[in-house]
């Protein structure tokens, strides 16, 4: 009722934060945490989209509610830092909060079939993901900044090979990143020349293509086979299904 009857004059109702929001509610993420929904006595200062989503889920929520605030502070509102999934891991005492959470999103994507896909997460949906892959936090490098390969990258792809193989998996890291003891025309050496040739490029690759020509150079050296070029098809006429660590 409040939010048909005095929310007007608001700013546009986004229908994407509705929804996320939404989906919080409907999954049981949605948590008290001090927000509140601001009124004065003619209008909704703040609050609709929690309002809107709680038409939509059909949940009921609990929320503090202020009333009697003046019109003219509407402007001032909504305008902090929006925390990241980065910071809430940090407040919950993990280290290097920001690139367990870029390598949580990779690997999940990767698990569920979507690594090639633009996926967004919410932050309690990270936390989840946290919890579904506990142990990857042996594959966060903090030491290993080569800057040729994406931090999440490199790690996603380290926790996912030492599913496979623990110390081919380490090898990994320290050949890619470190570049001693390579074999000119071993995949490792294919690998790391591709990925320093794409770091000196304009036009660079993204994260998905990066790591699925890691997995390919992972599964050729698993099978013992040499290589010349490493390259992934992506979506297209011609595209190819997205690499399986073997």
């Amino acid at each position: 009722m409040v939010l048909k009857s005095r929310n007007s004059g608001n700013r546009p109702l986004s229908r994407s934060h509705v929804e996320h929001l939404t989906k919080e509610m409907v999954n049981g993420n949605w948590k008290i945490n001090g927000d509140t929904i601001c009124l004065n006595c003619e209008k909704l200062i703040d609050g609709q989209h929690r309002l809107a989503a709680v038409v939509a889920s059909g949940v009921t929520i609990k929320s503090f509610v202020i009333e009697g605030l003046p019109s003219e502070i509407f402007d001032t509102k909504d305008i902090g830092k929006r925390r990241s999934a980065g910071d809430t891991l940090g407040v919950r005492g993990e280290k290097n909060a920001c690139r367990l959470a870029a390598t949580l999103v990779m690997i999940d994507k990767y698990m569920t079939g979507r690594a090639d896909m633009s996926v967004k997460y919410t932050n309690s949906e990270i936390e989840g993901l946290l919890e579904k892959y506990p142990d990857v936090r042996t594959s966060i490098h903090s030491n290993h900044s080569s800057g040729i390969i994406a931090p999440s990258v490199l790690d996603a792809c380290h926790y996912l090979f030492s599913k496979k193989d623990v110390a081919l998996a380490d090898e990994f890291v320290e050949k890619i990143t470190r570049g001693a003891g390579l074999v000119e025309g071993s995949p490792w050496y294919v690998l790391r020349e591709r990925l320093l040739r794409n770091n000196l490029s304009k036009a660079k690759f993204k994260k998905p293509y990066i790591m699925a020509i890691c997995i390919k150079a992972w599964n050729f050296t698993r099978a013992g086979k040499p290589v010349r070029v490493l390259t992934y098809r992506e979506e297209g006429a011609h595209g190819e299904a997205y690499p399986i660590v073997q």
